[in-house]
Formats: structure tokens, C-alpha cells, sequence
């Protein structure tokens, strides 16, 4: 049996946080787990406000060009870089919790950036986290600042 509690907590909207899928094929789901392996592409869509279409293509060029898929994390850090968005690593430091997403959030209330948690991407722009689930309790492993970034 499904916890309905913990699942909607990932899909209601909040100060940090705002449901924003630019799949075209959300509207088909609307309301249902999203699962369609696309969080590069829709953090890249979500971060610079290009259409979910610009953003495959693009990615999937890049992929192609080095033989990889376009969800490879490293091809994925390298393909944007390249763009010429701008990485920060945030190193985990023992004994103390890295900052969440919903953190990141909360602390940088302007700019386009594309946030790095475990195994995923998502988008934060002016502050708040654009994605198809709340993954604002997930640690940040790096992020990009997308301010100087071309498609």
C-alpha cells in the first residue's frame, strides 16, 4: 500500500517549490508519478526557459557527438560547462549535513541555476525549485550557475 502522506508531500506546491514539467507529454499525467528518466533535460529546460524539445536537442547532440546518453551525469556537467554555465562542487565535510535543496533555495533568491542531488537534476530559478516532484529535502552535490549559458 502506497504512504499517500509521504507521496504528496512530493507533489504540493510551496514557497521553495513549484510543480513545472515542460515534457510535452506532463499534461497526459497530470496528477501521476512522474517517471520518464528526463530530469536533464528538464532541469536544463526549466534553468534557461527553453521549450523541453530545445533542451533534448540539445543534449541529445552533445550526447551523440561523444557516444553517451544524454542523463550521463559527467557528460551531462561537461555538456552544460561547455555552454558556458558555471560549476560549483559542494564537498561533504564530516560531521556536518550538506545543504538541501530547498536550502540552496532559500539562500540564492535570484538567478538561473541547475542543482546536482543524488541522482538527479533539478532546476532553481529566482529562488525557487521548478521540477515534476519536491526534491527539496535531497543534499546538493554541486550546482551551475546558468547566467552565462547559450543552447
Amino acid at each position: 500500500m502506497m504512504d499517500t502522506k509521504r507521496f504528496q508531500k512530493y507533489y504540493q506546491s510551496g514557497p521553495h517549490f513549484r510543480i513545472e514539467n515542460p515534457n510535452p507529454c506532463w499534461a497526459e499525467k497530470r496528477g501521476l508519478k512522474w517517471d520518464r528518466g528526463d530530469c536533464a533535460i528538464r532541469a536544463l529546460a526549466n534553468a534557461i526557459s527553453c521549450s523541453w524539445v530545445e533542451s533534448f536537442e540539445y543534449l541529445t547532440a552533445k550526447a551523440r557527438r561523444d557516444f553517451n546518453v544524454p542523463n550521463d551525469g559527467p557528460g551531462f556537467r561537461r555538456w552544460l560547462i561547455e555552454g558556458g554555465a558555471a560549476w560549483t562542487h559542494c564537498s561533504a565535510v564530516k560531521g556536518k549535513s550538506r545543504m538541501t535543496a530547498k536550502q540552496f533555495a532559500e539562500t540564492h533568491p535570484t538567478g538561473r541555476y541547475v542543482i546536482t542531488v543524488a541522482s538527479h537534476e533539478t532546476a532553481c530559478v529566482d529562488g525557487v525549485i521548478l521540477d515534476a516532484w519536491n526534491c527539496g529535502e535531497k543534499a546538493v552535490v554541486g550546482y551551475f550557475d546558468m547566467s552565462n549559458f547559450k543552447l
